[in-house]
């Protein structure tokens, strides 16, 4: 049905950018509504969204409200909530997708035993049951953004087709998130340094948040709001930045006096300091 690098355009066409359209001037974007379209990636990266930890028991929520270190943009998430299993999934999605330049969606065909393969490094039938659920939740959960004016509904993933013959899926993501998660060089890479990663949860979460935050001060007593993850305990967080030490060498990660402090190395010179 699908060549292997099939794209599906979505309802806006490939070549459609913020100001083009049919002269109207009904589908133009102003510049302060692109700029609130450029997401940060901290709302997924430095939040609760996807929780750090590994659950067991899922549970829905209604509007709940997401902790970030985002302070120029709030948000609320219903759906049932994500952890870093399906963050997991989404991830090794998007990094099929080519560079995303514009807002218009589009969908791309991937092999259900191969996308399991990577997520879970085997591909029974239990596990594609596991990943396929996760690509539901991922589907079915809604993301409401704002920023004190305007206010955007999202959802990670837009469409998900499956053809249960011949065990294809055809996954449409949202293109504000997949160009949020672009913004920062090789997301390829950065997926592929996360899979190699230990399958520790805090660990991951960590990876997540160091890559995508320039320089971040976290206090101990928001950590495990902030992750998701009420075991988030300077202990805990110690014993991850040891194994992140071992395999992840491009930041400057410590435990500092008054929480955890993340920084490149290409902003080390500068001292972080955690508030209250």
């Amino acid at each position: 049905m699908y060549d292997d690098d099939t794209l599906v355009d979505g309802w806006m066409g490939r070549d459609w950018t913020p100001g083009s359209g049919n002269g109207s001037g009904a589908d133009v974007l102003t510049q302060k509504e692109c700029a609130f379209l450029s997401l940060p990636p901290e709302l997924f990266f430095a939040s609760e969204l996807f929780q750090g930890q590994y659950v067991r028991r899922r549970t829905h929520v209604r509007d709940y409200p997401i902790q970030s270190t985002c302070t120029h943009r709030t948000l609320r998430y219903t759906g049932v909530r994500l952890d870093q299993f399906d963050q997991d999934v989404f991830l090794a999605c998007a990094a099929r997708f080519p560079a995303q330049k514009s807002s218009a969606p589009c969908a791309r065909k991937m092999d259900l035993r191969d996308l399991t393969r990577e997520v879970l490094k085997r591909a029974g039938v239990v596990d594609k049951r596991r990943v396929t659920e996760s690509l539901r939740r991922l589907e079915s959960g809604r993301i409401k953004i704002r920023d004190g004016r305007f206010t955007c509904y999202l959802q990670p993933i837009q469409k998900a087709l499956f053809d249960d013959k011949a065990g294809y899926c055809l996954i449409e993501l949202n293109p504000e998130i997949l160009r949020s998660l672009q913004c920062v060089d090789n997301l390829q890479g950065f997926v592929q340094e996360r899979f190699r990663l230990p399958k520790e949860s805090m660990d991951r979460w960590l990876h997540g948040v160091m890559h995508y935050s320039d320089h971040i001060c976290i206090p101990f007593a928001g950590l495990p709001a902030l992750s998701g993850n009420a075991n988030a305990v300077p202990i805990r967080v110690a014993e991850s930045l040891d194994r992140l030490s071992l395999s992840v060498r491009r930041y400057r990660l410590r435990l500092g006096e008054g929480g955890l402090e993340i920084s490149r190395n290409t902003r080390a010179d500068g001292e972080g300091r955690c508030g209250v």
